[in-house]
């Protein structure tokens, strides 16, 4: 038989477990709704991915980032379009990459390399200020295109002011406190 002194001790730590068990119940349960978004994430993902369409993959992309901008598979989404305007890029297709690049940047201005695409579409239609802009953002946001940016920057730079380089850092500094923003 239990003394009296020990079962009251355990009716003073019974609000305490019950406590502890909801709290857990709780937490188990709002995992359990991150891996369901998680896993329904991955599986619109997949779909996305197996589209044949470049364009139509990238469209969908899109769709998917602007409607769920906290996915955890952000960065591979991210990834995918780039890859996708790398192709259109290697395919000469201007138009539809400067379509691409443009809704990428306005959605996530702070992935540099999407206004490398940009700026090389922006620069075969011949909007040669814009395409300017453009790679010095890219150049000042430090990603795997800067350098080929600033090379392509310099360029396109030197070809519109009689192959000078005067006045690009000023242009240079104006894309860095535009990304920074």
């Amino acid at each position: 038989m239990m003394p009296v002194r020990n079962f009251s001790k355990v009716l003073r730590l019974l609000p305490l477990v019950v406590l502890v068990f909801i709290v857990a119940r709780g937490w188990a349960q709002e995992e359990s709704k991150a891996d369901a978004q998680y896993r329904e994430d991955y599986d619109r993902f997949m779909k996305i991915k197996a589209t044949a369409d470049p364009i139509k993959r990238s469209d969908e992309f899109y769709e998917f980032l602007k409607q769920r901008p906290d996915t955890r598979l952000l960065k591979n989404a991210q990834a995918e379009c780039l890859l996708i305007m790398d192709g259109t890029f290697k395919a000469q297709r201007y138009t539809e990459l400067l379509n691409m690049a443009e809704r990428f940047v306005n959605l996530f201005p702070k992935v540099g390399e999407a206004y490398y695409f940009y700026g090389a579409a922006l620069k075969q239609e011949g909007k040669y200020p814009e395409a300017m802009d453009a790679l010095a953002k890219c150049y000042v946001l430090k990603n795997p295109a800067s350098e080929r940016a600033r090379q392509n920057l310099e360029f396109t730079y030197k070809a519109q002011n009689k192959g000078s380089l005067a006045g690009l850092d000023a242009l240079i500094r104006k894309a860095r406190a535009e990304v920074s923003k």
